[in-house]
């Protein structure tokens, strides 16, 4: 069964498995519809369209037909068709073309998140932030009705975060999986996966990752949907390489949903089994969700970070020691009201903590959970 979070501060449930429609952009219109009802009636809520070819527009339109009204809808300003190709576009005529292009395609008059699309560099930023730019323009829709949320998409860590901490945004589209959290954080996009996995040494940089951890710590802060793109690394990831990791797609999805503020994964899905794939996640076993085995690759640290996965459960006394500890990383960044909300939110807090030290036993990445637990009872007083 579907499980739900709530994307960000829009108050809006969304289904921990999404849909992403890249590999549907060739697809006959018999294909996409039998994609989008089959992540329809596995609970799937949340579908990212980013193209702006017409033909898959027309084809989503139609998939949609009477289920309008079950779905989260994220569209991109900024993806526009010239020429029969895919142009990234900072033009606001040619943009607000495209986005009411899109409505009319979709046969819908509001777009749930409208994602300012591909923002990578920080001269992109401030064209696309400033108030005479696309910013001004999706606010406008926004005013109308238009659009319910604004958010970005972004691969650059440094770019998104100035996103996330701006206050303009409700959601932030990064790309999250082992492969791409190797590299370094000011990302050149034309580093493919298979140069990441195939040429570490070169590329990788393994001390990115508290970097893009307070990237995603930095989102549950002020409140920011994180949706997850790219989980599979386009594939790459299930095929031997010589990275050491070689995972399953139940192994990627869990890798994403398992870091800080992640509400829902997108998995690019191009048939009926591919969606059913992603979609067993909800099924699947602790062992079948284990991605423990990426310590193996020696551009991964993992060894004392927690990677809330909750391994180390069940605890004898009942902490949630993954939320727990989430909850309490984020406090090292930055405290504020809805952190301690969270915090005392939960059933049983880090002070129940007995130090049985069963937890440090079955911890795959030999965190020490015992410190942790003291170190939350220190920031929130029990």
């Amino acid at each position: 069964m579907m499980k739900y979070r709530k994307l960000g501060r829009t108050e809006v449930n969304v289904g921990i498995v999404g849909l992403g429609a890249e590999y549907l952009e060739h697809a006959s219109e018999t294909t996409v519809t039998s994609v989008v009802h089959a992540a329809i009636d596995g609970g799937v809520n949340y579908i990212d369209l980013f193209m702006a070819s017409p033909g898959v527009r027309d084809n989503f339109g139609t998939a949609l037909e009477n289920k309008r009204h079950q779905v989260v809808i994220a569209g991109h300003l900024g993806s526009v068709w010239r020429d029969g190709q895919y142009c990234r576009s900072r033009d606001k005529a040619e943009c607000a073309k495209f986005f009411e292009d899109l409505l009319t395609r979709l046969k819908t008059d509001y777009i749930d998140a409208l994602l300012f699309h591909f923002v990578d560099k920080p001269d992109d930023y401030e064209t696309v932030f400033h108030p005479e730019g696309l910013l001004g323009l999706a606010l406008k829709f926004k005013k109308e009705g238009k659009t319910r949320f604004i958010g970005v998409s972004s691969h650059n860590v440094p770019v998104a975060l100035q996103a996330v901490n701006s206050g303009h945004i409700d959601v932030l589209m990064f790309t999250i999986n082992p492969a791409f959290d190797t590299l370094p954080v000011d990302l050149k996009v034309e580093v493919s996966f298979k140069e990441i996995l195939y040429h570490q040494s070169a590329v990788g940089d393994s001390e990115s990752m508290p970097e893009r951890k307070a990237l995603y710590h930095a989102c549950a802060l002020r409140n920011v949907g994180l949706v997850a793109m790219k989980p599979y690394a386009a594939g790459v990831l299930f095929r031997e390489n010589p990275s050491s990791m070689v995972l399953t797609p139940v192994q990627c999805l869990n890798y994403a949903l398992s870091q800080p503020a992640v509400c829902t994964v997108v998995p690019g899905c191009k048939n009926v089994a591919e969606m059913k794939a992603a979609l067993d996640f909800l099924e699947a076993t602790d062992e079948e969700k284990d991605y423990s085995a990426i310590d193996a690759n020696a551009m991964w640290k993992l060894q004392g970070n927690c990677m809330y996965c909750n391994h180390c459960l069940p605890c004898p006394v009942g902490i949630d020691i993954g939320t727990t500890t989430r909850i309490t990383d984020t406090a090292g960044y930055e405290i504020n009201d809805d952190i301690v909300s969270e915090y005392e939110a939960l059933s049983v807090r880090a002070s129940a903590c007995t130090e049985c030290g069963v937890c440090l036993e079955r911890c795959p990445f030999g965190v020490d959970v015992i410190a942790n637990m003291n170190r939350a009872v220190d920031i929130f007083g029990h």
